[in-house]
């Protein structure tokens, strides 16, 4: 018997690589939606830091990474709060 377990997921969840928990990271969210090179710091922190309508733990979490030998931050994002920062983009992709 194969212990592989078969996960539907939709074109967009396999291209921004959405988790088992149904998370996608901000700075893949923010790549996919083709925003300015070298702005994800200051989009983060005012789409998803300073955003009053997102709960820490709820909609977003952070979490560092190392990025060309510098300690910077990341997000892991619900998908409903993905979602909304995609269409706050108001361009195509989002």
């Amino acid at each position: 018997m194969n212990d592989l377990t078969v996960i539907n997921q939709t074109p967009i969840e396999v291209i921004l690589q959405v988790d088992k928990n149904g998370n996608v990271t901000a700075k893949r969210l923010y790549e996919w939606l083709e925003l300015a090179k070298g702005q994800f710091s200051r989009w983060a922190k005012t789409k998803i830091q300073e955003n009053e309508f997102a709960i820490e733990g709820i909609d977003y979490e952070g979490f560092d990474i190392v990025v060309e030998g510098n300690n910077t931050i990341d997000y892991k994002l619900s998908a409903s709060f993905a979602k909304k920062l995609a269409m706050g983009t108001h361009n195509e992709r989002g």
